[in-house]
């Protein structure tokens, strides 16, 4: 069987690494389509990489953000219904919107490929739209993968479909694949939300990159450890340089900066530790509280170690304060929205509370053992294989 993955961006990259491998190792060929800025990520996984699009493909939906109303962002309701958000109308549209203008940039290199190449299925992430359209153009089923957060672009009737997502198929001269059946969704039911879409589960396996460990990583630690991380998305951690290291200093623990662009920093307190580049995964294993943007993929890891943490989203970026707002919601950490009221001063205070309350732990540890409890992607190979006899 010949599967093609189809990878969102740079940071979505990683979400394709376990099933794409369990696929491999299954004995099936696989190809991983990525834009050119990903295509390194794609080969250090050791994986083929189809590039798609040129490099400037996706530079304008990836400085995208929601449109300033001087509205604030919203919490999540518990019904939470399948959206790509829970957004106004509009905000909605534009969504959609953005994730459609991506897939007609990239559509041309990857039908070609899928024609050429003739793959017995497609597996994209749900934000990649251009993954259904080479299906159609190839005459094999698709399968969307999910990264914790329901923002794919996706058309369960015909009423929903906006003529943008028709064109894409047209220009191919294929029927447009409306009614999604199922997803392979990684989220555990503690951060789950009513879906119209059905979901097969699969174990979260954190894959962060290759790495190398330090020495002082297996020292024991002598104090609490923080790990702060911006993912590779945002820098909205060294944008406020010796402020944010002011802050650290005063904490009752030791903090790892997993933060790039701090490097030239001329003060940096006793308890704080650049580490450069390395495997979060790698990073949290000893470590007691995590901090960051609000990405899925650094949540997910740190969940996957068992670690209540604190999101600081850079503004209102949909999918990072969507992700804080599950983690709050659960119990196993703090949100900490830019402009939204909230019982805690700020970022120090909250790190401090999460490290003494022991239920935020507790329900991290919880949401874990969720994690361990779901099937592992070699397991879903057998449902890949089915989809693509069906």
């Amino acid at each position: 069987m010949r599967v093609l993955f189809v990878a969102h961006g740079a940071s979505h990259v990683p979400w394709a690494v376990p099933l794409a491998w369990a696929t491999r190792l299954a004995g099936h060929e696989v190809r991983v389509a990525a834009r050119p800025q990903s295509v390194g990520q794609v080969k250090a996984a050791g994986l083929i990489a189809v590039p798609i699009g040129g490099r400037e493909s996706g530079d304008a939906f990836a400085r995208w953000r929601i449109p300033a109303t001087g509205e604030r962002p919203r919490r999540l309701p518990a019904d939470w219904p399948m959206g790509p958000l829970d957004w106004p109308e509009e905000r909605r549209l534009s969504w959609g919107d953005q994730l459609i203008g991506l897939a007609d940039e990239l559509s041309d290199d990857l039908v070609a490929f899928a024609r050429s190449w003739r793959p017995d299925l497609v597996v994209y992430d749900i934000g990649a739209v251009v993954g259904l359209v080479a299906a159609a153009a190839a005459g094999v089923p698709a399968v969307g993968y999910s990264w914790c957060q329901p923002v794919g672009a996706y058309f369960l009737d015909e009423e929903e479909v906006p003529p943008s997502y028709l064109r894409l198929f047209e220009r191919f001269g294929v029927e447009p694949l409306i009614g999604q059946d199922t997803w392979i969704d990684t989220c555990p039911p503690a951060l789950g939300r009513p879906s119209r879409v059905p979901r097969i589960p699969m174990r979260h396996i954190p894959y962060n990159g290759p790495g190398e460990l330090p020495g002082w990583l297996a020292e024991p630690a002598e104090r609490p450890r923080v790990c702060v991380t911006g993912g590779i998305t945002t820098t909205n951690f060294a944008d406020r340089g010796q402020d944010f290291l002011d802050m650290a200093a005063e904490l009752d623990a030791e903090v790892l900066l997993a933060v790039p662009g701090l490097e030239g920093t001329r003060r940096l307190p006793d308890n704080v530790r650049l580490t450069g580049w390395l495997p979060l995964g790698a990073l949290l294993q000893d470590c007691d509280v995590l901090v960051h943007h609000g990405g899925a993929g650094s949540g997910m890891t740190g969940f996957a170690y068992g670690l209540p943490q604190v999101v600081v989203p850079d503004g209102a970026d949909s999918t990072q304060w969507i992700w804080g707002d599950l983690v709050e919601q659960a119990g196993a950490g703090v949100n900490l929205v830019p402009g939204r009221p909230g019982p805690h001063a700020g970022l120090g205070a909250a790190i401090t509370d999460v490290l003494t309350r022991p239920e935020y732990t507790d329900r991290a540890r919880g949401i874990r053992r969720e994690i361990e409890a779901m099937p592992v992607p070699g397991e879903l190979v057998g449902y890949l294989e089915s989809r693509a006899r069906g």
